[in-house]
């Protein structure tokens, strides 16, 4: 079955042209064409549209097929062109060739045109569907930025929220808290041992559950605070950043037998407060979480292209590998509060606070064989 080919053929000649046809004809294909002979008839054929090929001679009265070559390009279509004509040398064939031309072929040797278009209808076929293939991928490259960026601003604006309700929340619940906390003081004082043998018991159970409302406040308005109230960036040294920490934690440290080993850590722009706080929290975690031995933890820096490593490692309990992601959202707990005490902030504020420096914060650790934390900060 013969197969539908639609040329423009620039060419002054109309015998040549009818030479072009019955070559293309004898091929298998079946042609309707168009020949224009000057640079406006041929603007005006592209300008149509609906053409798979143009088959050009290379000189023509009033322009040639370099001129028309350009017309096609100009055109922004891309298709297969074929120069036909009279031997005008290998020099010059070769030139058209390096412009663009995609074959060139004899007058006298016609018995090369038909698999020549073939080949070129096969190849801008090809490119065809390069061409749908990349702009397919282009939309949906488009179509991911838009959804991540569409995401990205709803976390942006669900963290601002969590933010201003936590600090509300810590904030407004604080005087209530107090209130509380005094009366049942006041009822421990006057009323202890005149009441009911159980009530002493009661007391202490709410007074108990007041105090662990008063921690868990704070550190939820510690948390919303990372990056509402956070300090400028300055430089910073690790080293003093961690010797307040572990000042800070000096009667757990001396209670538990702790062992703290450093090593020399970098100085970096960072918020200082905020650098004592996640060490902190990081060591403190570390003396918590410990079995029957001396907790000793180890503090190190690596550095790796244009950020740092710290790594807190510990000798404690360990962590199964399928709770790692859990253990950095907020009031996630992985013990009851009678085995660990704690609110289960804690991991969540420093994966605040190194985010907020543009850092990652994860844990390398097995059940019963002490924890890694890891955490990057940028040299800069």
């Amino acid at each position: 079955m013969p197969k539908p080919l639609h040329i423009l053929i620039v060419e002054d000649s109309e015998d040549d042209a009818f030479l072009l046809l019955r070559e293309l004809r004898k091929g298998g294909y079946e042609v309707t064409s168009e020949r224009v002979e000057t640079a406006e008839a041929m603007k005006a054929a592209l300008g149509k549209g609906g053409w798979d090929i143009v088959i050009s001679d290379y000189v023509l009265p009033v322009f040639g097929g370099l001129a028309a070559l350009s017309i096609l390009k100009e055109s922004g279509q891309d298709l297969p062109f074929i120069i036909v004509s009279g031997n005008i040398g290998e020099d010059i064939a070769v030139g058209a060739m390096k412009a663009g031309a995609h074959d060139y072929i004899i007058k006298g040797n016609l018995t090369r045109l038909a698999p020549a278009v073939e080949r070129e209808l096969r190849e801008a076929e090809v490119r065809r569907e390069k061409r749908q293939a990349e702009e397919a991928l282009r939309r949906s490259h488009e179509e991911l930025e838009r959804k991540v960026e569409e995401r990205t601003a709803e976390l942006v604006r669900s963290n601002k929220e969590l933010e201003q309700f936590a600090y509300i929340a810590s904030h407004d619940l604080q005087e209530p808290l107090r209130m509380i906390t005094s009366y049942l003081d006041l009822l421990d004082k006057r009323y202890r041992g005149k009441l009911e043998k159980d009530a002493g018991e009661f007391i202490d159970y709410a007074a108990g559950g007041a105090a662990h409302m008063k921690t868990l406040l704070n550190d939820l308005l510690v948390y919303s605070r990372v990056g509402t109230k956070g300090k400028p960036f300055e430089l910073t040294d690790l080293n003093i950043s961690l010797k307040s920490a572990i000042s800070n934690l000096k009667k757990r440290v001396e209670e538990s037998g702790a062992q703290i080993t450093c090593g020399n850590l970098p100085g970096i722009y960072a918020d200082e407060t905020q650098m004592v706080q996640l060490f902190q929290n990081l060591i403190g975690n570390a003396i918590k979480f410990r079995n029957s031995d001396a907790p000793r933890v180890t503090v190190s820096s690596e550095l790796k292209g244009n950020e740092w490593t710290i790594r807190v490692s510990d000798n404690g309990i360990g962590i199964d590998p399928k709770f790692f992601d859990k253990i950095f959202q907020i009031f996630q707990r992985l013990h009851t509060k009678g085995q660990y005490p704690g609110t289960g902030i804690g991991l969540s504020i420093c994966k605040k606070i190194v985010e907020r420096h543009g850092g990652r914060i994860w844990v390398e650790s097995e059940p019963g064989k002490g924890s890694t934390f890891c955490f990057t900060l940028r040299v800069k």
